[in-house]
């Protein structure tokens, strides 16, 4: 089933970008042996789904890996050479022995760089398989399902006639004859089996390098809990791409199923929301997550409104272009229930007063919805005394105090209101007045 997810969602939570910006998320998880492996994490990151059974049979098989430390140790430049091998578009090598003899004495006399790529590609191939099929030797019964199902296609396509025989092969001691044969074979008709397992190697790759990423940075496997209630509970959450960062826990539930978040400026709401979204993004790919522990529903889509860009080939203004992402929301919220919807400083293009009453007006409509979660953050806190009266608002801040007159960011939620307002500090602080004031007496 589709996780519905649009283009800005992915911007905002910085899944895919340049191959410089090492914060992306994508850049956290290529980090595999092969290229084919990269492809396979692209493509899942690309493809997030709202099937628990999709989604718990990915989740345990790279957990697997995870418990287990194995590893297929593959040589990436093995498996490139049989990729480009097999796209390899020349003839194929005649496999009858007058014809054998005479490629290959060809090639003694006048190398050739199409008889390299055969003769190479042939030889990485075996090697591949052959350290495919000791790898799923040391694979236990007791492995998941998903795992098993893969590996025994992998044995089934190697059982297969085309390419039966080819495991028995030495790959080091090649014959000119059984070079031509193999050729006709694994470019004929054992090409799409041949083609099959390097896809299987490529997924087992993406899984290997998962638990990796996961062993190395901390993170989690999420519980999914089949469910329609609205229900998420996150603890010692943290955003992936902060160097040491501060860890936060998160619930909501159908009795509280909007989160209203205030704090101060750089107080690290954006921060906070990002993170509460790339879990939920994550744990509906099936990867591990940044947190110690998360349980969740399964959610039909996730929509975020954090990093919202004017629109000036449209003639949108920041605060139009709030109104029609809001609209998108309730379209999407018409139309799907379990929805994960994050909307940071709404209505922030606008004055003080028409962002008041647009968002004590959307805010209040959207408490009627218990089938999906909400996360809003603001700044304006006169919001929360007109939302009290509605009891599924979970009332958050992030807090901040003050030291020696400077204020101290300490990043943790807490229950309430916030108080602090550091507006005219931080203006203060920059010595903007004093710079006037140095101008105007220039002139």
């Amino acid at each position: 089933m589709k996780f519905n997810m649009d283009s800005q969602t992915y911007t905002d939570l910085n899944v895919f970008s340049s191959s410089s910006d090492t914060d992306a998320l994508f850049n956290i998880f290529k980090l595999t042996s092969t290229i084919g492996g990269r492809e396979k994490i692209h493509e899942m990151m690309y493809n997030p789904v709202a099937d628990i059974n999709v989604l718990n049979a990915r989740k345990e098989a790279i957990k697997y890996y995870y418990d287990h430390e194995i590893s297929l140790k593959l040589s990436r430049e093995q498996l490139d050479l049989a990729d480009h091998y097999l796209n390899h578009n020349k003839r194929f090598l005649k496999r009858n022995m007058i014809d054998s003899f005479y490629d290959f004495a060809s090639h003694k006399l006048n190398p050739s760089n199409d008889y390299y790529i055969i003769s190479v590609g042939i030889s990485s191939i075996i090697k591949v398989i052959r350290k495919v099929c000791d790898f799923l030797e040391t694979i236990p019964t007791d492995a998941p399902k998903h795992l098993q199902n893969m590996l025994a296609r992998i044995m089934a396509l190697l059982a297969s006639p085309p390419l039966k025989e080819s495991v028995l092969v030495n790959p080091n001691k090649l014959s000119f004859y059984q070079i031509s044969k193999l050729d006709s074979v694994f470019r004929g008709p054992g090409k799409q089996h041949i083609c099959e397992i390097l896809q299987c190697i490529y997924e087992l790759d993406a899984f290997e390098t998962l638990a990796y990423v996961a062993r190395r940075r901390g993170f989690s496997f999420p519980d999914y809990v089949a469910t329609a209630d609205v229900k998420l509970e996150l603890k010692g959450l943290f955003h992936p791409s902060l160097e040491n960062p501060i860890s936060n826990d998160v619930t909501v539930n159908n009795q509280n199923n909007m989160f209203f978040l205030t704090g101060s400026n750089m107080a690290g709401k954006s921060s906070l929301l990002k993170s509460i979204g790339i879990s939920i993004y994550l744990a509906h790919i099936g990867f591990p997550v940044p947190c110690a522990y998360m349980k969740t529903t399964i959610f039909n889509g996730l929509m975020t409104t954090i990093n919202l860009p004017d629109n000036i080939n449209q003639g949108l203004s920041h605060y139009y272009s709030e109104v029609k992402r809001v609209k998108q929301a309730a379209s999407l919220l018409n139309n799907h229930n379990n929805m994960f919807i994050i909307f940071d400083e709404l209505f922030r293009g606008t004055n003080v007063k028409d962002a008041y009453d647009g968002s004590l007006l959307i805010i209040s409509a959207l408490t009627a919805i218990r089938n999906s979660a909400f996360f809003i953050s603001t700044h304006i806190v006169e919001l929360a005394e007109e939302l009290k009266k509605f009891e599924n608002i979970a009332f958050k801040y992030l807090d901040v105090y003050f030291e020696d007159k400077k204020p101290v960011f300490t990043y943790l939620l807490k229950e309430g209101i916030s108080t602090e307002r550091l507006g005219m500090y931080i203006v203060q602080n920059e010595g903007i007045i004093e710079l006037i004031k140095s101008a105007s007496k220039a002139i």
